[in-house]
């Protein structure tokens, strides 16, 4: 057929487009601040396309085919189509025909296959640009799946699997029911999510009213050293690839301590952390923060905790670090401190120069 000998001259700017798109939508989505599993790109292969093109029995393939250039993009919750939807309607040049919601296409009564569809070219704009020379009329297919509508439809729609195709009545019905839970669930989700974004919002509010007394747990927590950075002027550094662990272990860390309010949390900061941090050029990440105001308070009762399992010294930054360490802390408990870092470095030496792996510094 006539429009095999231009697959060959359409495939590489297909190629350029996936990639380019792909980019683009990536860049866009982590800008508005949306939490996604992935983005990916695929183009088509030339078997493939004309596959197609039978299967279908397509008459005008150069304009019936619109998905040579194609791009998944799979979210966590349900709620979150909505925004990516309306960032790609503000990015590109939507095909409303061939567009569609397979969601708002089920019946009542019906649950099954459920994805928003947007067929799109890349627009005037940009268009206009040289890295997109050659591309303003080709045509591109973004899927915007859940995780749990991307998982119905591995099973069920886009892989031969055995969930696949007419099943006997009662397996078929089952199978139903199946993918109406996994919906419930989406919504469940999604709903979850919302409940957290307002509990969040509601968090910052009584920060900013000056309410304080508000109980310890991974969002207060991260919310409020968030605003106390921005307050202080005391930017935190990116978690480290050695520090694995959730912020939940320093809620439980905290609490064992006997914090259990952010109020509590507040009141410990030592007055002059910022000032002392600047002065010595101290620098830390979340993690490291937090214990060490616990260590400044009482290095005993924090290493005395049964979860611990990092250590205090570290060789790289020692003197600096135990000249900031006494600045702050009582002459009793540095007393401590020098002593549990002795012990540590007694530890560090033992002729390999590391600690055991499961250790790690804060």
């Amino acid at each position: 057929m006539d429009f095999e000998r231009e697959i060959d001259d359409l495939l590489p700017k297909h190629r350029r487009l996936t990639a380019s798109v792909e980019s683009i939508l990536k860049n866009l989505i982590e800008q508005n601040k949306i939490d996604y599993l992935s983005v990916s790109g695929r183009t088509k292969t030339k078997e493939s396309i004309t596959d197609k093109i039978k299967r279908k029995n397509y008459k005008d393939p150069a304009k019936q085919i619109t998905d040579i250039s194609g791009i998944r993009i799979i979210l966590f919750v349900e709620s979150d189509i909505k925004s990516v939807s309306e960032i790609i309607r503000n990015s590109f040049s939507i095909d409303e025909l061939n567009s569609s919601n397979k969601d708002e296409k089920l019946s009542l009564d019906r649950v099954g296959y459920r994805s928003v569809h947007f067929v799109c070219d890349i627009g005037n704009n940009r268009s206009a640009l040289p890295e997109f020379e050659g591309l303003d009329s080709l045509k591109f297919e973004i899927q915007i799946r859940t995780v749990l509508q991307h998982a119905w439809a591995e099973l069920a729609h886009d892989r031969s699997y055995k969930f696949r195709g007419k099943l006997p009545s009662s397996i078929q019905r089952s199978l139903y029911l199946h993918a109406g839970l996994l919906e419930i669930a989406d919504k469940g989700f999604s709903e979850l999510a919302t409940e957290i974004d307002d509990y969040t919002q509601s968090v910052n509010r009584s920060y900013q009213a000056g309410n304080l007394d508000i109980e310890i747990n991974s969002i207060s927590l991260t919310e409020f050293i968030e605003g106390w950075v921005r307050q202080n002027d005391y930017p935190l550094e990116e978690i480290s690839e050695n520090v694995n662990a959730p912020i939940a272990e320093l809620v439980k860390e905290l609490n064992n301590f006997g914090i259990n309010t952010i109020s509590d949390l507040n009141k410990i900061i030592p007055e002059k952390f910022v000032e002392i941090s600047k002065k010595l050029n101290y620098r830390t990440n979340i993690f490291g923060f937090i214990r060490t105001i616990m260590i400044i308070n009482d290095v005993n009762k924090i290493m005395s905790q049964k979860n611990v399992n990092w250590t205090i010294f570290d060789p790289n930054d020692y003197d600096d670090e135990m000249r900031f360490l006494k600045a702050l802390s009582s002459p009793d408990n540095f007393k401590e401190i020098e002593r549990i870092m002795t012990q540590e470095m007694y530890r560090f030496d033992d002729g390999e120069g590391t600690f055991d792996q499961h250790d790690q510094d804060i």
